[in-house]
């Protein structure tokens, strides 16, 4: 059994230096892995020997290594897989030059939020998590509505095991978190305010399929660009869109 944890644990670790790559940093050292892993640099080197004997990685120039194209294969292939992304796509690019800001789709993978799709707007700028990448699991408003799609009980849960691994915590405690849950769910969207990225302002709405909640749609945009006004303008079509792409999910 704890060589299999032990393997387990590995693989784990293999895949999060996958992800370690992003559209912001395409190309990365052995080191700089290493750094972002919290891992020695022998461990890291181990790591991209594996991933590059799989043709998920290779060495552009000496010490940088990049992402392959057996990689982008494998995304668009999950893509394919995935009808709600087939289904929210056209809705998101709508409201993406609506509101000329960036619309995300966020939803539970192995009980992990993550952002499966992205529309960027004319006006790209950084956020801290790419397509494909888990998201926080008690920062947010997309996943105070994903975590509101569940039974209180299963709710509390959720929270409490999150805390256990070390999870950063909610901004403002655990129970105000599930309070600020249940009141997501009744008014049927939420927003949140620099809780996962410096300057960032978001407004998100559930997707479901009947009773269930399939997703969040949510549209991050810097604060400095939004006035009341915009942010209200913001919440209505972020809300409507979310209740157009149910429809779809449903007929």
């Amino acid at each position: 059994m704890a060589a299999s944890k032990a393997g387990a644990d590995s693989g784990r670790r293999a895949l999060e230096l996958l992800f370690a790559f992003t559209e912001q940093r395409p190309v990365a050292s052995v080191r700089q892995l290493a750094e972002d892993l919290e891992i020695p640099v022998p461990t890291a080197h181990r790591y991209v020997a594996l991933l590059r004997d799989m043709g998920l990685i290779e060495e552009r120039e000496r010490g940088q290594y990049h992402l392959t194209m057996r990689v982008a294969a494998l995304g668009r292939a999950a893509r394919r897989a995935t009808p709600l992304v087939h289904i929210a796509e056209p809705y998101m690019r709508e409201l993406s030059e609506q509101i000329d800001e960036t619309v995300i789709l966020v939803r539970m993978v192995h009980g992990l939020p993550v952002c499966i799709h992205r529309v960027e707007s004319l006006r790209p700028f950084r956020l801290s998590f790419e397509t494909g990448q888990n998201m926080p699991p008690l920062r947010g408003a997309s996943v105070r509505l994903l975590i509101g799609g569940l039974p209180p009980a299963e709710r509390e849960r959720f929270v409490d095991q999150a805390l256990a691994t070390g999870t950063p915590p909610p901004v403002h405690g655990r129970d105000a978190f599930l309070e600020e849950i249940e009141r997501a769910v009744q008014q049927g969207w939420d927003i949140s305010q620099e809780e996962i990225d410096q300057g960032i302002w978001a407004a998100s709405a559930p997707i479901k399929e009947g009773t269930i909640t399939r997703a969040a749609l949510s549209a991050p945009c810097p604060a400095f660009r939004l006035d009341e006004g915009k942010r209200d303008a913001v919440i209505d079509l972020v809300r409507k869109t979310a209740e157009r792409i149910s429809q779809a999910l449903t007929s």
